[in-house]
């Protein structure tokens, strides 16, 4: 699972830069879904029309197999959002939803899924998915995450299921000061 503490701290294109490594550079087949049902922007980001996704399964019953499209990449594979609606984070924790999670799961033993969640600290979203998913990677902004939300985000999120961050838009050279110099 990916998420962020706040919005627009770059967590959905970390998300599909990360499908897009896995699949290009490790070989690895990867399912990227977006779960972040109010604000839908994989689709956007691949460059293609959501007319179903997500929404369809977990509200219509609609099958995996009618949900997963293929970008034209090899090896990628994602669920888009669907309809954006509002009251997601009941849908996300529904028993509908761990269904689909153990489908993923158990139907693709050798395929990564990626879960591009809502931001932590602007509702239950993402914390509703947390308890499916096998570990959660945070992207912070350099110079916009504050400490507090950071740790505010963290106190919501399962410790032992806490990967690491992603540090996004960082402007000063970390080489520089790891190794004692400055330019």
């Amino acid at each position: 699972m990916i998420t962020s503490p706040q919005p627009a701290e770059g967590k959905t294109l970390t998300s599909v830069n990360l499908a897009l490594t896995f699949s290009k550079v490790y070989n690895q087949t990867v399912l990227l879904v977006d779960c972040d049902l109010r604000h839908q922007n994989v689709h956007k980001i691949l460059g293609f029309e959501s007319n179903s996704g997500l929404t369809n399964y977990l509200l219509k019953g609609q099958s995996l197999e009618e949900l997963i499209m293929w970008p034209g990449i090899d090896k990628l594979t994602l669920i888009s959002g669907g309809r954006t609606i509002n009251n997601s984070s009941e849908l996300l924790g529904s028993p509908q939803m761990q269904t689909l999670v153990q489908e993923m799961k158990s139907r693709y033993e050798d395929r990564y899924v990626i879960f591009d969640t809502s931001p932590v600290l602007i509702g239950d979203d993402a914390i509703a998915v947390a308890h499916y998913v096998d570990c959660i990677i945070m992207v912070v902004e350099e110079g916009r995450s504050s400490m507090k939300d950071v740790k505010k985000a963290l106190e919501m999120l399962p410790r032992d299921k806490f990967l690491g961050f992603v540090l996004n838009r960082q402007t000063g050279a970390l080489g520089d000061k790891y190794y004692g110099y400055y330019k």
